[in-house]
């Protein structure tokens, strides 16, 4: 039976506590696992920016850096700790998605298991990254504006605030309202009114406007939030690119860019590549997309850089396994459920987020560890696809998941024959 958001408190908390603590202990368990770590390139500038005010951030986003600074006033220097800190959000990221689940069809419990468990949001919600921190908000803001019985000026309103700490992480979720919107143009009873949406953009203002203006002072340049996506543009336009960002670029053309012309020049690079290669730009877009929901190589890149210490490689390798075909089903089972004949607006946003993605990364590049953010609402949808058994349901609803299941999986499938020499290199070293 479907259950209220009105419910009281401890009645929620018995719903969702089991999944909860296994979710958390489940982390803490691959933090133990792979600690010491060395972080990444990106965790180290985050970790670094968190010790200088903020410096430089007007070329990236403020927000993991200034929550890292609260972590590292709080807790000192560990890196463990911060990772704790970071594994612990996961719990509140399992209990929206229950909420969420339970708005949607009623099937709270067994999406919060999902979220609990599934290797993806295991492995990243204990790193030193901004995707535990999205999934966190753009879960608030989807609870904020899918309110049972209507929404309220304030949901709206705190709907952009916690929107606009989303887009302070990923500037990309600042085109999610358009899509939405576009998502909302046919009549129902919770059809998001005028009000709403100039309290949505009022709350998104409060947050953007003053670190755009921050960021003018610093760099010259009006930029919504970073000035970084001059170079990610140019990165996904350029001769070494194949749609992803962990190609080896040749940087050269960089090295005399002031601070002050970097956004400028990655666009004026990027047009120029674009203009004489316009068939392989357009071709770039599948591969993009890809790459996007592509397999996630995070956790095999750790094992081959050796950041943390060797303890068992085949449980490691493992694990990789087991994250990759886990997230290959609930793409595909998520997908499915998208497709389903179920609209409510938890869906709505859900589509909005992943269509979000998919449209900012057909101009940038894709990466695994990009669809991060989607992952929570497809554990949220997912219950749906076996609830409602979908894949019984219309022929071309199945055929089009199946194909692009297939089209995802021929690609997964390169990837792996490309990277077999990486992949036997670490087979060698158990």
């Amino acid at each position: 039976m479907k259950m209220s958001d009105n419910r009281r408190g401890p009645s929620l908390a018995r719903a969702v506590a089991a999944p909860a603590a296994a979710g958390l202990l489940a982390r803490l368990v691959l933090i133990a696992w792979t600690s010491p770590l060395q972080p990444s390139l990106d965790e180290n500038r985050f970790w670094d920016l968190a010790t200088s005010r903020l410096e430089g951030t007007a070329f990236l986003p403020p927000l993991a850096p200034a929550f890292l600074a609260m972590v590292r006033a709080v807790f000192g220097d560990s890196l463990t700790m911060a990772r704790i800190v970071m594994a612990c959000l996961s719990v509140a990221s399992i209990v929206l998605v229950f909420v969420l689940a339970e708005r949607h069809l009623g099937a709270g419990r067994s999406a919060a298991w999902v979220a609990a468990l599934v290797p993806t949001l295991v492995y990243y919600d204990g790193r030193l990254r901004s995707e535990p921190l999205v999934a966190l908000l753009l879960l608030g803001f989807a609870v904020l504006w899918t309110r049972p019985g209507g929404r309220r000026s304030s949901d709206a309103f705190g709907a952009g605030i916690v929107l606009g700490l989303a887009a302070l992480a990923r500037p990309e979720f600042l085109v999610l309202p358009f899509v939405l919107a576009l998502l909302s143009v046919s009549p129902g009873p919770a059809r998001p009114r005028g009000r709403e949406w100039i309290l949505l953009a009022a709350g998104i203002g409060l947050l953007i406007v003053p670190w755009s203006i921050r960021s003018h002072g610093e760099t010259g340049d009006w930029v919504l939030v970073s000035a970084n996506g001059g170079y990610n543009f140019w990165k996904s336009f350029n001769a070494a690119t194949d749609g992803s960002q962990v190609v080896p670029f040749d940087d050269a053309v960089w090295r005399d860019v002031s601070g002050m012309n970097r956004a400028a020049f990655g666009y004026t690079e990027g047009w120029r590549f674009i203009r004489a290669h316009p068939v392989w730009s357009l071709a770039l877009a599948p591969l993009k997309v890809g790459h996007l929901f592509g397999p996630e190589r995070d956790f095999l890149s750790d094992l081959k850089r050796a950041a943390f210490p060797a303890r068992l490689r085949a449980l490691d390798l493992a694990f990789a396994i087991v994250q990759n075909f886990a997230w290959f089903l609930l793409f595909a089972g998520g997908l499915l459920a998208l497709c389903g004949p179920r609209r409510t607006e938890v869906k709505a946003v859900a589509l909005s987020v992943i269509l979000t993605l998919v449209l900012v990364h057909l101009v940038f590049f894709g990466d695994d560890r990009f669809h991060v953010p989607a992952v929570v609402f497809l554990c949220a949808l997912l219950p749906e696809a076996w609830r409602e058994r979908l894949w019984t349901g219309s022929r071309w609803r199945v055929r089009t998941v199946a194909l692009l299941a297939l089209l995802e999986g021929v690609f997964w499938s390169a990837l792996l024959v490309r990277d077999a020499s990486r992949i036997s290199e670490l087979w060698s070293r158990l």
